[in-house]
């Protein structure tokens, strides 16, 4: 089978859309199917990498500093993707690249199946401070933008309640990203402990990881008091906080001004290739963010055999079990009670560990394209023809 796959976010940008897009890649490709994707170049350029199309973008400048627009619907590589003519186009993202798959679809008669990977109304605030109105536009135009998709695939049931609020009317399944869990064995635990000791911080210390995107709407001014409290309750702990984002002057400040800066270590932005080395040197996974559509890294510290103890979200269903492989928790005092449980109990840390490695071989990006593609079939097999809007008119019609 022919698939097209579109995002407006791809590599070197690392985040949950890409990793998605990059498993489900490379399984259809194992399966035997001639798979392409068409994402956006970071120049003003478009350009063709081996199966990767690449159309001329510009910044966009609202919501992340690296958000990029395009509105090159008569791009040459548009042009070869519809000669190429696919059987299926699997959309990532709802904007640029979303429309850009509409055009080549209407073009060559072939279906849409959409992932809904981001829950925007955790996001509106970036941009509209009333959140009842920014939850009603995202409704609006979630509902709007994706009226012409055969199949939604969330990624969550809490997900997909979601898009059942916003009156989606489009078929709906609702399949877990998958994750290549290979790149998480036969790690060089030197280059780990050298990552440990570049930081004095970490000398002798239980260490506690947050690995994401540092946004507002990863609650992590919740996550840090209640590190506060576990803090003032014993010594041996300190939280680190990897990755970058708009909110992370915010966070050093909330630090400084409780006086954390000797317990709570912010490292930026890292080498991707380089995640694996922080899973592998933690002890406990935290986070209190409930924005997530799946939260690909807590499976990722699953993986790396890390007891999670975070704030309770639907999306944590199946992924984390109380007292097995980790804790939800509400409050502060819940949250230091629970990381002092696990620390304090050598064969109950030694128990979740490995029941979080076995728990983390059900999201196999193996398992994920499988099901992924039997979506396709259906929807090859069962497609009838759309009246597409005009397309032109839909690259403003966000």
């Amino acid at each position: 089978m022919k698939i097209l796959l579109s995002t407006d976010t791809y590599l070197p940008d690392i985040n949950g859309v890409v990793t998605s897009v990059m498993s489900l890649y490379s399984e259809l490709i194992k399966l035997g199917h001639d798979v392409r994707i068409l994402t956006l170049s970071k120049t003003n350029d478009s350009y063709i990498d081996g199966n990767v199309y690449y159309v001329k973008s510009f910044p966009l400048g609202i919501i992340y500093p690296d958000v990029r627009a395009s509105v090159s619907i008569l791009d040459d590589s548009l042009v070869e993707l519809i000669d190429w003519e696919p059987d299926v186009i699997h959309t990532q993202s709802e904007f640029f690249t979303y429309s850009f798959a509409k055009h080549i679809a209407k073009k060559v008669d072939c279906p849409i199946v959409h992932t809904y990977h981001t829950m925007y109304e955790h996001y509106t605030n970036y941009i509209i401070k009333n959140e009842l109105l920014g939850k009603y536009l995202v409704s609006f135009a979630s509902k709007n933008r994706l009226k012409d998709v055969d199949v939604v695939i969330a990624p969550t049931e809490k997900v997909k309640r979601k898009l059942i609020e916003y009156n989606m009317v489009s078929e709906m399944e609702v399949i877990p990203t998958g994750i290549d869990l290979s790149k998480f064995e036969n790690i060089d635990m030197g280059r780990v402990k050298e990552v440990r000791d570049s930081y004095p911080i970490l000398k002798d210390k239980r260490i506690l990881l947050f690995l994401g995107r540092i946004g507002e709407e990863k609650n992590l001014d919740e996550l840090i008091l209640s590190f506060k409290e576990l803090s003032n309750r014993r010594e041996d702990v300190v939280l680190v906080i990897v990755g970058g984002g708009p909110y992370i002057d915010t966070v050093r400040e909330l630090i400084d001004s409780h006086n954390l800066n000797s317990k709570v270590l912010v490292t930026g932005m890292i080498d991707p290739k380089d995640t694996v080395l922080y899973y592998k040197m933690a002890d406990v996974f935290v986070s209190a963010s409930q924005s997530e559509t799946q939260g690909l890294t807590f499976v990722e510290a699953l993986a790396n055999g890390l007891p999670e103890v975070c704030k309770y979200d639907s999306v944590l269903e199946g992924v984390i079990y109380p007292g097995k492989n980790g804790y939800l928790f509400e409050t502060p005092s819940e949250f230091s009670q629970m990381i002092s449980n696990i620390l304090d109990d050598d064969k109950l840390f030694s128990d979740m560990k490995e029941l979080s490695v076995e728990t983390s071989k059900k999201f196999s990006k193996a398992k994920f394209a499988e099901n992924v593609f039997k979506v396709y079939n259906h929807t090859v097999d069962n497609y009838v023809k759309h009246d597409y809007e005009n397309e032109y008119f839909d690259l403003m019609n966000f």
